[in-house]
């Protein structure tokens, strides 16, 4: 991943927190969005280290 894809992904991940604060102050429920980010956050960490994982072990990944 270069600079340029690292950037545009802290970008969208930027917008998605700034979505959810905004729906948190018009009155969204605080515990549902905290809820996205965090399964959002954990999602591309586990991808990372199952990636992470995969090239160490040299195994194909499953679909």
């Amino acid at each position: 991943m270069d600079d340029q894809e690292r950037r545009r992904r802290a970008t969208e991940q930027e917008q998605r927190a700034l979505r959810g604060l905004e729906s948190i102050f018009i009155g969204g429920d605080l515990v549902e969005e905290s809820l996205k980010l965090s399964n959002q956050f954990t999602d591309r960490q586990t991808g990372r280290l199952s990636a992470w994982f995969r090239r160490l072990t040299g195994r194909p990944r499953r679909d």
